[in-house]
């Protein structure tokens, strides 16, 4: 992927938000769903099937494909398939399938896309656009909740201490709940399963010690990663590019660390 023009990525747990002018692949797949809309010009993406041209296309999950677009602004949310706000446009992309979509109702977004672009919104305005992005391929409700006291202290505890899977079984006893109900509750409350929830802020706290200059071998080992090669891996098969290409050499690119909605 070239992001040598001009790029600005957005981060939250679940969920990754980039604008980008430069979008260029290799053909790989990744775990997370994408929903990409071009600004102006057509998006060009090749599967096994052949290239078409799309000015929205959401990309399921584990889709083998490659994007080749240089030049076309763009805006790309990867989305967690496990999220809730995933599951509720799910249908409208399988897996390993790329799927059109009519850029009629995303028009009335595009003044606010071209924002994003060039970095004019704050974290809870590009929140709220993601969410606005994803009820244009279907109108979901905002998941309503009263949230679980303990399951806000997990959440808080998870994001400080970022507890290894040994330590996970023993949190419920803690909060007197059981594990598979802790799992249950977790996921109601935070819309994620609590093993992805934990994946995602150990990416994001290496990806921040990276933006920080730290090493990758030290920033994957402060993350809870067993090596470097381990937090390569796991990023690369979660977005289908290698961490150093926001975080190594190409670091004029804005990177965005964003702590609004709910608690992700």
């Amino acid at each position: 992927m070239d992001f040598t023009s001009r790029g600005i990525l957005y981060l939250w747990n679940g969920r990754v938000m980039f604008a980008t002018n430069s979008m260029q692949t290799d053909f790989h797949s990744h775990y997370a769903a994408t929903l990409a809309i071009s600004l102006k010009d057509n998006i060009h993406i090749e599967t096994e099937k052949g290239r078409e041209e799309y000015r929205v296309a959401l990309v399921g999950p584990n889709t083998y494909h490659k994007t080749v677009s240089p030049g076309v602004e763009m805006v790309a949310l990867l989305i967690d398939p496990e999220t809730y706000e995933y599951s509720s446009i799910s249908e409208f992309a399988r897996v390993g399938e790329v799927k059109k979509l009519e850029i009629s109702p995303f028009l009335p977004l595009i003044e606010r896309l071209w924002e994003l672009y060039y970095g004019k919104l704050n974290d809870e305005e590009a929140w709220e656009l993601h969410l606005d992005i994803l009820r244009s391929v279907f109108p979901f409700q905002k998941l309503e909740k009263v949230m679980d006291e303990r399951i806000v202290q997990i959440a808080n505890m998870i994001r400080k201490e970022m507890p290894d899977s040994i330590r996970m079984k023993e949190i419920g006893k803690n909060f007197s709940v059981s594990e598979d109900r802790l799992i249950r509750l977790f996921k109601e409350n935070m819309g994620i399963p609590m093993r992805r929830y934990l994946l995602w802020v150990r990416i994001i706290e290496a990806a921040k010690l990276l933006k920080e200059g730290k090493s990758l071998t030290e920033a994957a080992h402060s993350a809870g990663f067993s090596d470097s090669a381990h937090f390569t891996r796991t990023f690369k098969e979660n977005f289908g590019f290698v961490p150093s290409l926001f975080f190594g050499h190409l670091k004029a690119i804005e990177v965005r660390f964003c702590e609004s909605g709910d608690l992700i």
